[in-house]
């Protein structure tokens, strides 16, 4: 699968126009993830993050897809340093005893000092057998135990290292390429294989203990025409059992001290089993096609719930307290209750995903193909619907050919084709109109974008003697307005043309006073505040119309005379709720990544 290229939000109006690792020394969180508060930092890798981030001595320690190994202060964002090598570093580090070691694609295990990237040690890991590069995104990390470094590696061979000198202990020939992360428990080291087996291996010298042969290892490629052999999950080991995922679309129970088949059950028969961790009571599976994270008996792997998912989780399932972490091919980040599989929020990154988040302190660490790594403050879980958010995208359309329209080139439609492709509800104004009447307080969250920047009149007909609209915002609701107030137009009744400008309705209808545009006319450079950061906002941009904050709107990005060009107006409803203007390019086709992350603060994270 090719990936889909990569943008930054760069928010420009035209002036002519218009206006996995297995170990690692990252502490657990009881208290689980909570409810995200805010972003904490956003930091630029340059490249594709595939391995996970792990946290220790105040560092964060990331690898990312350009060769490099980044450290950062884990609550700043600041860089500390940085380590190239020669190949991708699509490993997740594992720390122990002021070190750090990590895989690269260039062939190598690598020791380096954590609190400077200083090499102590590394060693050569041999040439990729063949065949080669169908969906291979990650390398075999390197787990720590009892002094040693235990990693599998492209030759066919799970190693055993001294960690603090990097002298071979043992070395064990599978016979396919590893890309598992070795599990290590009771004496004994297991790995998935390329060609369809799960080997464990005795800890003390690399001898073999058992090998068994999933019903992959018997299938070819040419089957199906895709992968249904390899095993690149990393076993979960708990109470005596090894429970593994393939590419078989089978998930397996083994007994550790023998290798024998405890039991085997699949989601639906094809789809990649991709993840699978446990812990004392249960077993929580992340899957391929068929897009589901799924609890299950470690007994017997019979069903306890399963949830549908955006898209395949190709992460790994982080279990913290009493939320479960991951990411999805999506490219969002999600929380789940651990007990009922509820989704509790997500958080969107921008372009897919690969790597696990980390919950180290109060913060969440995750990072994706967009080359961001992301920290994301969590306070204790709040109370919420048990229905999911509502997202929805509205386009009111036009009266005809010489209507006015704020998008032009078809952004209008390129923005609601986009957030409908990540999940997001169409709706037409009937539709809307339906949905807004009927909702109150006790609503779960929701969130209107307005696509191609209108209001039907439909909309501002009064109910009880407000505004249809504001009804819907008083009552807790969010509306994204992507350009200037729609109200404020005037237009000709007959054509739609635009005939002037009124901000006397939108101040009647929001309660905003909008300034004369002779005052705040012009398109000028904008930066995000700190509340605009921890909304997600990232980048500098071009925003028009600006508006003077007062106590009800707080401003997220502000213009070169202290204007707020974005903003949030609040209507008594939960944080993060209300009326949301973020202008967006005019002409231009952008990734709607931050302004999603922006739209969806207060209701989805």
């Amino acid at each position: 699968m090719k990936a889909p290229r990569l943008f930054t939000l760069v928010l420009v109006a035209m002036a002519t126009l218009s206006p996995l690792a297995a170990a690692s020394a990252e502490p657990a969180d009881d208290a689980g993830a909570g409810w995200i508060s805010g972003v904490r930092f956003a930091l630029p890798a340059g490249s594709p993050i595939r391995g996970s981030p792990v946290v220790s001595g105040g560092l964060v320690f990331f690898g990312s897809t350009d060769g490099r190994l980044h450290a950062a202060d884990a609550r700043s964002g600041k860089i500390h340093w940085r380590l190239a090598t020669g190949g991708a570093v699509d490993s997740t580090p594992a720390i122990d005893s002021g070190y750090v070691y990590f895989t690269s694609r260039d062939g190598f295990l690598y020791a380096v000092a954590a609190a400077n990237g200083r090499l102590a040690w590394k060693q050569a890991l041999g040439k990729d057998l063949r065949p080669h590069n169908y969906w291979d995104y990650f390398l075999s990390s390197p787990t720590i135990d009892a002094g040693s470094v235990i990693v599998g590696s492209g030759d066919g061979s799970v190693r055993s290292f001294d960690a603090r000198t990097g002298r071979p202990r043992w070395r064990f020939d599978a016979g396919a390429r590893i890309r598992s992360t070795p599990a290590v428990a009771e004496g004994h080291v297991v790995v998935g294989t390329m060609d369809g087996h799960v080997i464990a291996l005795h800890e003390r010298d690399g001898s073999l203990a058992w090998r068994f042969a999933t019903a992959g290892a018997s299938r070819t490629f040419e089957e199906v025409a895709n992968d249904a052999t390899s095993v690149f999950t990393t076993p979960a080991i708990s109470g005596g059992r090894v429970f593994v995922g393939a590419r078989d679309g089978n998930l397996y129970a083994l007994d550790l001290r023998g290798g024998e088949l405890l039991w085997r059950t699949t989601h639906d028969g094809s789809s990649w089993i991709l993840s699978t961790v446990a812990d004392a009571t249960r077993l929580y599976v992340g899957s391929g096609s068929a897009q589901i994270v799924q609890a299950a008996d470690p007994a017997t792997g019979a069903e306890i719930w399963h949830t549908p998912i955006r898209a395949a989780a190709f992460s790994r399932i982080r279990v913290r307290g009493d939320t479960l972490l991951f990411t999805d091919f999506a490219g969002n980040v999600e929380a789940m209750d651990r007990q009922t599989g509820r989704p509790l929020w997500r958080f969107p990154m921008g372009a897919r995903s690969l790597s696990t988040p980390t919950l180290d302190h109060g913060i969440v660490y995750c990072g994706s193909d967009s080359g961001i790594l992301f920290a994301l403050d969590v306070a204790p879980r709040q109370a919420s619907s048990v229905s999911e958010p509502r997202r929805i995208v509205y386009a009111a359309g036009g009266q005809g050919p010489e209507a006015f329209a704020w998008f032009l080139n078809g952004v209008d439609a390129a923005i609601a084709a986009q957030l409908a492709s990540r999940g997001y509800e169409r709706m037409d104004t009937a539709h809307l109109v339906e949905f807004i009447r009927g909702y109150g307080a006790g609503s779960p969250r929701a969130v209107v974008v307005m696509a191609d920047n209108r209001i039907a009149p439909e909309l501002v007909a009064e109910v009880d003697g407000r505004p249809l609209i504001r009804r819907f915002l008083d009552a807790g609701g969010k509306v994204a307005l992507l350009g200037p107030n729609p109200l404020s137009y005037v237009t000709d009744p007959a054509s739609g043309a635009l005939t002037g400008l009124d901000h006397g309705v939108p101040l009647k209808v929001f309660g905003v006073a909008y300034e004369p545009q002779h005052d705040v006319g012009g398109y000028y450079a904008s930066i995000p505040t700190p509340q605009g950061q921890r909304m997600g906002l990232r980048d500098a941009f071009v925003g028009f119309p600006a508006l003077a904050p007062d106590r009800d709107t707080t401003a997220i990005a502000i213009d070169e005379f202290g204007k707020a060009s974005a903003w949030l107006r609040g209507y008594g409803g939960a944080p993060g709720m209300g009326l949301l203007q973020l202008p967006l390019p005019r002409s231009d086709v952008q990734d709607l990544s931050q302004a999603q992350a922006v739209i969806e603060f207060g209701v989805t994270w």
